[in-house]
C-alpha cells in the first residue's frame, strides 16, 4: 500500500479496523514516521481543531505507531499536548489516557524524566493525565530504563509536599504505583497519606500494602514484571478490537475479545494487583467518559457520576 493511501485510511475513523493501512505504516516506518509527527505536533497546536468536521483518528494512530517505532522525538509533542490544562486532551483521545497513556509515554521516553515529573506535579492538569503519568515510573521501572531507588526517591517527595494533599484519584495511584515498586522506605508515607483520608480504600487498603511489604521485594519485583503491560509493541493489537470499530460479537468471540465494547479498569488504567484478593477486582466493564451516564440521568459519565 502506497504512503499517501496509508495516510487517507488513517485519517479519520472507519467503520472498520484500517488494519491494512496499519501494517503497512508499520512496514513502512521510515517514510510514515514524519507524518505521524506531524498529526501529534497538529494536535498539541490546535487541539480544539479535533473536535470540528468529521471525527479525526490520525494523532490516535500516531501515539500508538510512534510508541512502537520507539520515537523519542513524540516525547515533547505528547508532554506539550497532555500539558494543556482542563480536559480538552481527554476529549479528544478519549480513553487513550486511562488505558495507555502511560505505556505510550514509557515507550517514547528519551530518558529525561522531567517532562513526566512536570505532567504529575502541575496542578492545573488534568488529574487523569497526571495519575497516567505517574503510572509512567513502575513501567519504566520494570522496562529497566528508570532504577527503582530513583523511582522510590522521586515518589517520597511525592507523599512529602509535591502533590497537593487532598483527596483525589492521584493520592490512590501514588500508592498503587509503590505498591508496584515495593514500597518499604514509604510505609510511613503511605501510613500517614490513609491516616489523612487521602486514599481510596476501594481499590486498596492499607492492610492490603502492609501484607505487600511481608512477600518480600524479590517476590513483589516479579509479580510486577508479569503483570505490568509494558511498552506498545503491536498497534494492531492494541486497537483492532476497539468499540469504535464495527466488529460484531461473533468475530469478538471467535477471536476471544469481549464483546459490546472496550474492557477498561476501575481505576483509570491501573490494574490491581492480582495476589490482593481483599480488594474488589478493579477489573470492570468500564463506562466511557463521554457516554451516557448508567444511572439514566441523560448526561454524559463525565458530567454526571464521575464527577
Amino acid at each position: 500500500m502506497d504512503i499517501e493511501c496509508i495516510k487517507q485510511q488513517l485519517e479519520c475513523v472507519t467503520p472498520r479496523f484500517p488494519r491494512g493501512a496499519v501494517r503497512g505504516a508499520i512496514e513502512q516506518q521510515e517514510a510514515i514516521t514524519p507524518w505521524l509527527l506531524e498529526q501529534l505536533a497538529a494536535c498539541a497546536d490546535d487541539p480544539q481543531a479535533m473536535n470540528k468536521g468529521p471525527t479525526p483518528m490520525s494523532h490516535i494512530y500516531a501515539m500508538y505507531l510512534l510508541a512502537q517505532f520507539r520515537e523519542a522525538a513524540a516525547y515533547p509533542l505528547l508532554s506539550r499536548l497532555f500539558s494543556i490544562p482542563g480536559e480538552i486532551s481527554l476529549d479528544i483521545t478519549g480513553d487513550v489516557v486511562t488505558e495507555d497513556l502511560c505505556r505510550i509515554l514509557a515507550s517514547v521516553w528519551a530518558g529525561d524524566i522531567e517532562p513526566i515529573k512536570r505532567l504529575i506535579e502541575t496542578p492545573s492538569i488534568n488529574e487523569y493525565v497526571r495519575s497516567a503519568a505517574l503510572r509512567t515510573l513502575p513501567i519504566l521501572v520494570c522496562e529497566g530504563q528508570l532504577g527503582r531507588d530513583e523511582a522510590i526517591d522521586y515518589s517520597t517527595t511525592l507523599f512529602r509536599g509535591k502533590l497537593e494533599r487532598e483527596y483525589q484519584l492521584l493520592w490512590t495511584s501514588l500508592v498503587l504505583v509503590a505498591y508496584g515498586i515495593y514500597p518499604e522506605k514509604l510505609i510511613e508515607d503511605i501510613e500517614k497519606a490513609y491516616e489523612d483520608d487521602l486514599i481510596d480504600t476501594w481499590f486498596i487498603g492499607l492492610d492490603d500494602v502492609r501484607q505487600h511489604l511481608a512477600r518480600g521485594k524479590d517476590a513483589v519485583s516479579e509479580e510486577t514484571r508479569r503483570l505490568e503491560k509494558g511498552l506498545i509493541d503491536d498497534t494492531v493489537a492494541e486497537m483492532e478490537w476497539w468499540a469504535c470499530f464495527e466488529l460484531d460479537n461473533e468475530e469478538r468471540r471467535a477471536r476471544q475479545l469481549p464483546t459490546g465494547g472496550k474492557v477498561q479498569t476501575a481505576l483509570p488504567g491501573i490494574d490491581a494487583p492480582q495476589a490482593i484478593q481483599q480488594v474488589p477486582s478493579a477489573k470492570t466493564v468500564k463506562v466511557g467518559r463521554n457516554d451516557p451516564c448508567p444511572c439514566g440521568s441523560g448526561k454524559k459519565y463525565k458530567k454526571c457520576c464521575q464527577s
